[in-house]
């Protein structure tokens, strides 16, 4: 067999190789769907523990994170944006309307929200319903016109206006804030956010949001916590006036009657 033979026999299994393979059925494509991405954000806060004593006026917590497996385009294009919320223990609150009788202001209807946060703070790097859809937004319960209050879905408008008033209320406590522009990014990939807790903030537990979305749809999420107690002279008070009552009356009688006493010492005349 010569050369020519033996390299046209090698060239016709080539072929025919070749063609066994291309009628192996090729590996499906991945599908991306909307949204999905292996971005993750991570996220902590500056403190964990809170304690209020009797000097305290208020304090700042920080919130800081990072956007890993960052593209090269974020800093350029805008397409990352993060939301953080803050969310404090639930508590009940009273609004009520004032109504006018004789010329005298008086309190009139009122309605009881049960089961709210008596503290809620939403930060983020955009406004929020320039972030994501109503649907989104609603479905996580972020912004104060997505807080679930157990409205009605008719939403008449004494309702509406109860609601509206209640919000007010706690926006004018410093209790209820929205900071299109909290959310603060630093470089590539680290953002920040700073949280105030006024002076008259609820103790309990906080629950701390961290919301990552890109091109509108959200990426990744995390959360953590943190606690606000009393501490000191006011911890023992307030733990006395909960937990002992009548302890508690008792002692407030003693020392009213102590300071009287002791008005009248000094004041008395010869």
């Amino acid at each position: 067999m010569g050369v020519s033979q033996l390299g046209s026999i090698l060239l016709f299994l080539m072929l025919l190789a070749g063609a066994a393979r291309a009628q192996d059925p090729l590996p499906p494509a991945p599908v991306i769907k909307p949204g999905t991405s292996q971005e993750k954000v991570q996220a902590d806060i500056s403190t964990r523990q809170i304690a209020i004593e009797s000097n305290f006026t208020g304090i700042e917590i920080l919130i800081f994170g990072s956007v890993d497996f960052s593209d090269a385009r974020m800093p350029s294009s805008g397409t990352y944006d993060v939301i953080a919320v803050v969310r404090g223990p639930n508590d009940s609150i009273v609004v009520r309307k004032k109504t006018r009788v004789a010329g005298v202001w008086v309190n009139g209807p009122g309605k009881t929200y049960t089961d709210v946060p008596g503290f809620y703070a939403v930060l983020s790097s955009r406004p929020i319903r320039a972030i994501a859809s109503d649907d989104t937004l609603r479905e996580l319960g972020i912004g104060l016109s997505e807080l679930d209050l157990g409205r009605d879905t008719a939403g008449s408008p004494q309702e509406q206006s109860f609601e509206s008033a209640m919000i007010r209320l706690m926006e004018e406590r410093n209790l209820y804030t929205e900071h299109d522009s909290g959310v603060v990014f630093i470089g590539r990939s680290l953002f920040r956010a700073t949280v105030a807790l006024p002076v008259n903030v609820p103790t309990g537990r906080y629950l701390v949001e961290v919301y990552l979305f890109r091109d509108g749809y959200l990426a990744s999420k995390t959360k953590g916590s943190l606690e606000v107690n009393k501490a000191g002279i006011e911890a023992t008070i307030y733990n006395l006036a909960f937990s002992k009552p009548f302890l508690y009356g008792l002692l407030g009688i003693a020392i009213a009657v102590f300071a009287g006493l002791m008005g009248w010492f000094a004041f008395r005349r010869d």
